[in-house]
């Protein structure tokens, strides 16, 4: 099945998808606000509504992973969601970051340090430039530990 175009997703519904979008971080901000779960369920609805009418604005991937994976714990999600915003948006950094450190702590090091490694050819310039780079020398730290073959003492 092939996918839309930008050009021929009609400007209607390009409106619905930003407001629909809209709608989303605003129930996310209070979701962050008041600590309620409700509100980052009903904003990953309204995401999953804004993809209904513009199913390559990798934006809304972006953010619909994020609450995913960080506010309601489901990592796997949001790897899937930042993968898809990284497929459409291949030259954005922020996905790459978010799915390195959504990989690193639930278990997939080398495909962490893949795409944090990336992250930093991509983001020349970023506020966390210095936590990615942090993270990197730790995960190569713990890789090395390890990789670090056992020997028995004689």
């Amino acid at each position: 099945m092939n996918q839309p175009t930008i050009e021929s997703v009609p400007p209607w519904k390009k409106a619905l998808a930003y407001m629909w979008y809209g709608w989303g971080l605003s129930l996310c901000y209070w979701g962050i606000r008041t600590s309620e779960q409700s509100f980052y369920r009903a904003g990953t609805n309204s995401f999953d509504r804004a993809l209904h009418y513009w199913p390559q604005l990798a934006q809304v991937y972006y953010r619909r992973g994020l609450i995913r994976g960080r506010e309601l714990h489901n990592h796997r999600a949001g790897i899937a969601d930042m993968t898809t915003a990284i497929e459409l948006s291949p030259d954005w950094p922020e996905p790459y970051l978010q799915r390195g450190l959504f990989q690193r702590f639930h278990g997939d090091p080398q495909a962490a340090l893949s795409d944090l490694r990336y992250y930093l050819t991509l983001a020349e310039n970023s506020s966390w430039r210095i936590e990615a780079e942090n993270q990197i020398r730790m995960l190569e730290e713990e890789l090395q530990i390890v990789h670090t073959p056992i020997t028995e003492a004689g």
